[in-house]
């Protein structure tokens, strides 16, 4: 089964360089999504988190997850350069190619 990628890796070229480490990526409440009922995937990023220093909480509920007050990353605006356009772009975009 396929997971959905976040909404803001569709802006992040495939070659960026230096590539963005997986277990980096996490839900915007800083959660680290369960990869499935037998699978040891949340428990192996929260291993990789932890190696680097970062805090990983167990919830009431068993969910893990990371305060991203403390460790989020949140650019300043203008600070990163986009190279991808917005989907609704690139589609007006050869919508007036083909006219």
């Amino acid at each position: 089964m396929a997971h959905k990628r976040p909404p803001a890796l569709k802006f992040v070229s495939p070659d960026v360089q230096p590539p963005i480490p997986w277990h980096r990526v996490l839900s915007s409440s800083g959660a680290i999504s369960s990869r499935g009922p037998g699978t040891d995937g949340a428990a192996r990023q929260r291993d990789a988190l932890v190696a680097e220093g970062v805090e990983v909480e167990t919830t009431r509920s068993g969910e893990l997850k990371v305060n991203l007050r403390e460790y989020g990353w949140f650019p300043a605006v203008g600070t990163i350069a986009f190279q991808a356009e917005a989907p609704e772009e690139a589609a007006a975009d050869t919508e007036a190619a083909e006219d």
